[in-house]
C-alpha cells in the first residue's frame, strides 16, 4: 500500500506532519543571538585593546619622565641640603632656648624691680621711719 503511492507526495506528507518550522525558527533565533554575541565580544575586545594601547603609551611616557627625574636627581646634593637644613634647625632651636632663658631671667629681674619700686613708693619721699631718724641724727642742722 505504501509502495502504490507517489514517493514525492509521501515525502511531502511526512515532512508536513513533522512540523519542523518552529524548530527552524528556533535555530534561526539561536544563530542570530550567536551573531550578536560575537559582534558584542569583538566590540569589547577592540575597546579593551584600544584602552590597553592607550595605557601602554601612558606608561611609556611616565617611565620616560621617571627616568629623566632619576637622572636629574643628585643624591649627594640632596644629602648636603638636608645636613645644612638640619644645622640651621638646631641653631634656631638653640637660639630660641637661649632667648627663653634670657626672657625668664629678665622677668625675674623685672619682678624684683617692681617689688623694690613698691617698697620705695611705700616709703614716700622722706623714706621710712628708721631711715628718717638716722638721717636726722647725722644731720646737725636739724
Amino acid at each position: 500500500m505504501l509502495l502504490d503511492e507517489n514517493p514525492a507526495g509521501l515525502i511531502n506528507h511526512t515532512i508536513g506532519n513533522f512540523n519542523i518550522h518552529p524548530d527552524k525558527q528556533a535555530v534561526t533565533r539561536i544563530n542570530d543571538s550567536l551573531a550578536a554575541l560575537q559582534q558584542s565580544r569583538e566590540l569589547r575586545t577592540r575597546e579593551a585593546e584600544s584602552a590597553l594601547r592607550k595605557l601602554s603609551r601612558h606608561l611609556s611616557a611616565l617611565t620616560a619622565q621617571h627616568e629623566e627625574a632619576v637622572m636629574a636627581h643628585d643624591s649627594g646634593k640632596h644629602a648636603a641640603e638636608m645636613v645644612e637644613l638640619d644645622t640651621k634647625k638646631f641653631r634656631i632651636a638653640k637660639s630660641a632656648t637661649e632667648l627663653e632663658i634670657e626672657s625668664e631671667r629678665l622677668e625675674g629681674e623685672l619682678e624684683m624691680l617692681k617689688e623694690r619700686l613698691a617698697d620705695l613708693e611705700a616709703q614716700g619721699l622722706e623714706g621710712d621711719e628708721p631711715t628718717r631718724r638716722e638721717r636726722e641724727m647725722d644731720d646737725a642742722t636739724l
